[in-house]
């Protein structure tokens, strides 16, 4: 199969839509990471999603819809949606809560709740906008594989499956979305860091959050997407270390280096990377998975990383760090 990158063109959009009507499965842009879209409405589309990534069907889809309106069709919303989806959508904010009968089992694991969320990319919005039924789209990459941020991520793992990729450009946050769980408007939970923060989320609500991220079942339908102990892995084995430490080995040609911020004398060695020349956090969570893929790809075969010290994005560099080095 011949993989094409599309630019989002008036014209390429409505061919996109016309092929995700007509139940075929499509890369797409978003703010969080690329997804694999198709109809969020139909079991086959669904179906097609988790064929093409390798994903057990334990692990539930995020349904995308164009606007707040647009969910409220096919989910029950508790008390503390709407300030939620006020503050947040559209954004980088997955929230958990009961759905309707209109999202077919597949989707949700089985479940009778559904992730959803309204997202911000204007490119993706467009497209969603062009369709009567919203999109589920988990991050379009082989499953468990570092997820991609752009274009020719998605070509360049999932080329031979895919036919179409609508080219967006590289990602604005480079991690997956926020995933809140709100079934219990008394007990909302976070059950995935990303780029909004639990403080931000407890400043809306007006209540305390918790923080039920090592809560995930490790054996049976997972309440959310990337909840799994090992996830975001490259093929070389990843080793963390820590902040304020140094790692224990040596660069080589088999083993890179990774820092947060440029280390002190590192001038001609190959071996050595940083994710942000100040060590800004947001720059990290940007560059962390086109770093991982580009080393990947390199030769290298252990890659050892720094975790984050950032207090508030860190949780999710951190969380992405240490599932990628699960064994």
């Amino acid at each position: 199969m011949k993989c094409t990158l599309l630019k989002p063109t008036q014209e390429h959009l409505r061919d996109c839509a016309r092929q995700l009507s007509e139940g075929e499965v499509i890369g797409v842009p978003t703010e969080t990471v690329y997804g694999l879209a198709g109809n969020a409405l139909s079991e086959s589309s669904a179906r097609k999603i988790f064929s093409i990534k390798g994903r057990p069907l334990i692990d539930p889809l995020i349904v995308h819809c164009a606007h707040p309106a647009a969910a409220l069709e096919h989910i029950e919303a508790p008390l503390n949606f709407e300030p939620l989806a006020t503050a947040f959508w559209p954004g980088p904010m997955t929230l958990i809560v009961k759905k309707k009968p209109s999202i077919p089992a597949i989707v949700t694991a089985g479940l009778d709740s559904v992730a959803v969320r309204v997202p911000h990319h204007v490119i993706f919005r467009s497209l969603l906008e062009q369709l009567d039924f919203p999109l589920a789209a988990p991050s379009a990459n082989p499953f468990g594989y570092v997820s991609p941020t752009c274009a020719e991520h998605v070509r360049n793992t999932l080329g031979h499956k895919v036919a179409t990729v609508l080219d967006g450009g590289p990602c604005q946050h480079g991690l997956e979305s926020t995933i809140l769980d709100i079934r219990d408007s008394a007990k909302p939970t976070i059950l995935r860091h990303g780029p909004i923060h639990i403080e931000a989320i407890e400043d809306c609500l007006g209540q305390a959050v918790i923080d039920g991220t090592h809560q995930a079942n490790k054996t049976g339908a997972q309440t959310a997407p990337g909840l799994l102990a090992k996830h975001y892995s490259p093929t070389a084995q990843v080793h963390l270390f820590g902040a304020s430490a140094t790692p224990s080995t040596q660069g080589s040609r088999q083993n890179a280096i990774i820092f947060q911020s440029k280390p002190d004398l590192v001038d001609g060695d190959d071996s050595i990377y940083w994710l942000s020349e100040a060590g800004d956090a947001r720059e990290c969570a940007r560059n962390l998975y086109a770093l991982l893929q580009r080393l990947d790809t390199s030769g290298f075969t252990e890659l050892w990383v720094q975790l984050s010290s950032d207090p508030v994005l860190g949780r999710a560099i951190n969380d992405r760090l240490q599932r990628a080095a699960a064994k």
